[in-house]
């Protein structure tokens, strides 16, 4: 275990220095800063904005500006919002908990629907309940974000509800229904034909026994992927949703940061979302091998 903890530490430090650079390297060079938009103002001479660049940095080489952004950040000084005026952990913070809280719920419903599905259909092989997951599946799969999220706008407005929590964890949820309840399905399907499973029925076990202590847990792992996968998708591209519903979460804050060209707050919203995308896939794995003895050995080999 402690191998498996040490490389997935060097392969997040490994993720933050990579996406944190390209990020970095990319906004350099998409011309204009947090400051340009003064360059309009009559008000504001050439001098004015040179002297503010200096000030802010600015008017470094891309290379030292990114090391002395790295050094800081190191140390978890992420820096001021150039555009909010206010502290970049601060204001990720804030936004980080809002968009987690809406991804755990979405994580919840999807997985919730998909596992009560499954187990009907493995439980009672209805041919018509086969014909119905896979309707669910392929209505969940093809069907936009974009769409399902004006269809939430739409309702919340008719119901001049402003509370969009729900709404948004139903809209990212929906999506993920596909990929759990397809998972759920074909894993339950095939480990209910394997031998342990007539064994299992032959010690008199009941069949909810039999599916829920022995199948479930062989189609456990490939799932747990999925969470990990999903989890740190959403934490990082709910950009859609919330600009959509009007959330005050990390996507929308990642719109205004781009925007205005703000880069402490675009780098410290990037240093988080990849914190997340590996936290929630190293977890994933770590939760993998305490259900599955034969990764723990072939991790220990």
């Amino acid at each position: 275990m402690l191998r498996l903890l040490t490389r997935k530490l060097v392969q997040g430090i490994f993720l933050i220095l990579i996406s944190s650079a390209i990020t970095f390297a990319l906004l350099a060079n998409a011309g204009g800063d947090a400051l340009s938009a003064l360059q309009d103002n009559p008000q504001v001479s050439r001098e004015t904005l040179d002297n503010l660049r200096r000030v802010y940095g600015l008017d470094r080489p891309m290379v030292e500006r990114y090391a002395v952004w790295l050094g800081s950040a190191v140390r978890g000084d992420l820096g001021n919002s150039l555009y909010f005026r206010t502290p970049v952990a601060t204001l990720v913070a804030t936004r980080f908990g809002s968009t987690l809280m809406v991804s755990l719920a979405a994580i919840a419903i999807s997985l919730g629907i998909s596992v009560l599905l499954a187990f009907v259909a493995a439980r009672f092989r209805w041919r018509w309940l086969a014909a119905v997951n896979d309707f669910v599946v392929l209505l969940s799969a093809s069907t936009p974000r974009l769409v399902l999220s004006l269809i939430a706008l739409t309702i919340l407005v008719q119901l001049s509800l402003t509370e969009t929590f729900v709404a948004a964890a139903v809209v990212l949820a929906i999506p993920l229904i596909s990929l759990f309840l397809a998972q759920l399905v074909d894993g339950l399907d095939d480990a209910m034909k394997q031998d342990y499973i007539r064994l299992a029925r032959a010690k008199g076990l009941s069949e909810n026994v039999v599916i829920l202590r022995h199948a479930s847990r062989a189609t456990l792992n490939p799932v747990l992927t999925l969470v990990g996968l999903c989890l740190g998708a959403l934490l990082a591209g709910s950009v859609l949703v919330e600009t959509i519903l009007g959330r005050q979460g990390m996507g929308s804050l990642m719109v205004a940061a781009v925007r205005n060209r703000d880069i402490p707050l675009v780098m410290g919203i990037v240093l988080v979302a990849s914190a997340a995308v590996w936290l929630a896939n190293s977890l994933a794995e770590v939760s993998q091998m305490f259900n599955d003895k034969r990764l723990r050995d072939a991790e220990a080999k």
